[in-house]
C-alpha cells in the first residue's frame, strides 16, 4: 500500500484504526501468539498431569509453572494498556521520553506479574491452609479411588467399558482426563461420597501399593534381589570349615545345602523383612514361571499387600485432628488437599487465559483488517466489525462456551454422569469451616465444560507442545517416557 493510500485511509475519520503505531501493534500481536501457545500446551500437560499416578512434586512443579503463565498473562494485557494509554496521550500533544515510557512500562508489568503470581499463590495456599481435616482425609481417599480408576483396579459403575472390561481407554482420553482432574475435589469435598471413599479406602490402598512397587513383576524382582543376597550369603557360609556358622548373629549348622539355608527361620526372617511379609508367610527359594506367577502372587504378593494395607490404613483412617494444624499428620493432609485443589485452580486460570487473550489476539487482528478492507469495499459486515472490532472476539467465546456446556461425549452421557448430576442437586461443597457459595451442581456444569472443550482442543494443544515448544515437558516426566 502506498504512503498516498496510507495517508488517505488515516484521514478517513468513519474507519476506526488501531490505537498503537503499526510496530507496537506487531509487537502485541506476537507477544500474544506466543503465550497463548505456550497456555494451551501448558493445559496439554497439565491434563497428562492428572490422567497419570503423580506425586506432590509434580503438582508443586506444575503449579509454579502454572501461576507463572498467568502472571505472564496479566502482564501481558498490563503491557498493552500502557502502550494504548502513551499512544492516546501522545495523539494529544503529551509526549513522554521514550526511556521513560519503556521504564513505566517494565515496572508496570513487572509489577502486575509478580502480584498475580503472589495473588494467584495466595488463593490456593489459603484454600490449603484453613482446609478442614475431614477435607484433607478425603483428598487422602480421592486420590487413591482417582488412581484406582486411572491403574484400571476400579470401574465407576456407568462409564462406558473397553473391550477388556477396564476403563482406561476412557481415562487416558483428554475429556477422562479433564473428568478426572476435577473429580477428586467433588468426591473430598462433598458428603455424600464420603462414605464411599472410606468403603473403598482398603482396596484401594492395597492396589496403590502395588502400583508404587511395579505390580506383580515389579515385587518379584525385588524378591530376586533379596534371594540374590541370601545366595551371596550363603556361598560365604558354605566356605567356612566350622562345624558349626553365625547369621545375623544365630548359629546355624554347617555345611548346609542351599535349599535347607534359606528355608533357615533366621534367613526367613530376614527375607520377610526385606520383602514386607507377616511373619507366619514362608518364602521358597523358587517359584515356577511356567504359571505366569500365580504361585508366586497368591504365596507371596498377595500377604504383602495385605500387610502393607494394614500397616498403612491406620494412619489413613487417623482422627481428623490429627490432619489439622500441629496434628501428626498434618504434612500429609496439606498435600493431599494442594494436589486435589490445584489442578482444577490451574485449569480454571488456564481456561480464563487463553479466552482473554484469544479474544485480545482476534481483536487485534481484525481491527486493522477490517480498516484495510474498507479501504477497498464498504462492506457493511466488514464496516460494522470495524466500528465494533470486539463484538466477534466476544460473540466467538461465548458460542465455544455454550456449545461445551450443551454438547455431550462419552462420559457427560453416561449413566454416572446423570446420576452425579442429579445427586449434586444443591449439595453443598465444603473445603474450609467458613460456608461456601458453590454447590456442587455449579462444580459439576463446570465439569461438563472443561471435559468437552479438552475432548477437542487436547488435540492441538498437545501437538502445540510436541512441534512448537519442541516436547517441553513443563516439568512433569511422564513415567514411561
Amino acid at each position: 500500500m502506498t504512503e498516498r493510500a496510507v495517508g488517505e485511509l488515516e484521514s478517513r475519520a468513519d474507519i476506526k484504526r488501531p490505537t498503537l503505531p503499526l510496530w507496537q501493534n506487531a509487537l502485541v500481536i506476537l507477544l500474544t501468539l506466543t503465550y497463548l501457545i505456550c497456555e494451551l500446551a501448558f493445559n496439554s500437560r497439565l491434563l497428562d498431569l492428572v490422567g497419570s499416578l503423580s506425586t506432590p512434586d509434580d503438582i508443586h512443579s506444575m503449579e509454579r509453572y502454572g501461576r507463572a503463565l498467568t502472571a505472564i498473562a496479566a502482564a501481558l494485557l498490563v503491557f498493552q494498556l500502557v502502550l494504548a494509554g502513551n499512544a492516546w496521550l501522545k495523539k494529544r500533544g503529551v509526549e513522554f521520553p521514550a526511556p521513560w515510557v519503556a521504564g513505566m512500562v517494565f515496572s508496570l508489568c513487572l509489577l502486575t506479574g509478580v502480584v498475580t503470581w503472589q495473588m494467584v499463590e495466595w488463593v490456593i495456599e489459603r484454600q490449603v491452609a484453613q482446609s478442614t481435616g475431614e477435607f484433607r482425609q478425603k483428598s487422602m481417599l480421592a486420590q487413591l479411588y482417582q488412581q484406582s480408576l486411572i491403574d484400571g483396579h476400579q470401574t465407576l459403575e456407568g462409564i462406558p467399558l473397553d473391550d477388556d472390561g477396564s476403563q482406561r481407554d476412557t481415562w487416558t482420553s483428554p475429556s477422562g482426563k479433564a473428568f478426572l482432574a476435577m473429580l477428586p475435589l467433588l468426591m473430598s469435598s462433598v458428603s455424600r461420597y464420603h462414605e464411599l471413599l472410606e468403603r473403598e479406602a482398603g482396596q484401594n490402598l492395597r492396589d496403590s501399593i502395588s502400583v508404587q512397587e511395579g505390580g506383580l513383576l515389579g515385587y518379584y524382582k525385588l524378591w530376586l534381589a533379596a534371594r540374590g543376597e541370601i545366595y551371596k550369603d550363603y556361598l560365604g557360609y558354605n566356605s567356612a570349615t566350622e562345624t558349626k556358622g553365625l547369621y545375623n548373629g544365630v548359629a546355624i549348622p554347617a555345611r548346609l545345602d542351599w535349599e535347607s539355608f534359606f528355608m533357615l527361620e533366621v534367613v526367613q526372617n530376614t527375607l520377610r523383612d526385606k520383602l514386607a511379609l507377616p511373619r507366619d508367610t514362608r518364602v521358597r527359594p523358587e517359584y515356577p514361571k511356567d504359571d505366569a506367577l500365580k504361585q508366586f502372587a497368591q504365596d507371596l504378593q498377595a500377604p504383602h499387600l495385605d500387610h502393607a494395607m494394614h500397616q498403612q490404613l491406620p494412619r489413613l483412617q487417623a482422627a481428623l485432628a490429627s490432619y489439622g494444624v500441629g496434628g501428626e499428620n498434618e504434612k500429609r493432609g496439606e498435600d493431599a488437599a494442594r494436589a486435589v485443589i490445584v489442578p482444577p485452580i490451574a485449569l480454571m486460570f488456564s481456561l480464563l487465559g487463553a479466552l482473554t487473550h484469544l479474544a485480545k489476539l482476534l481483536y487485534l487482528l481484525l481491527l486493522p483488517l477490517s480498516a484495510a478492507l474498507l479501504y477497498i469495499a464498504p462492506w457493511r459486515p466488514v464496516r460494522l466489525v470495524n466500528r465494533h472490532p470486539l463484538i466477534f472476539p466476544v460473540m466467538l467465546i461465548c458460542l465455544l462456551l455454550g456449545l461445551c456446556s450443551v454438547m455431550n461425549n462419552s462420559i457427560t452421557a453416561s449413566p454416572a454422569y446423570q446420576s452425579l448430576r442429579h445427586a449434586l442437586q444443591g449439595a453443598e461443597v465444603t473445603i474450609t469451616d467458613a460456608p461456601s457459595s458453590l454447590r456442587g451442581d455449579t462444580l459439576l456444569r463446570v465439569i461438563h465444560a472443561v471435559s468437552i472443550g479438552q475432548s477437542y482442543s487436547y488435540p492441538l494443544n498437545h501437538a502445540l507442545r510436541q512441534n512448537v515448544l519442541l516436547d517441553f515437558d513443563f516439568g512433569y516426566e511422564t513415567r514411561n517416557e
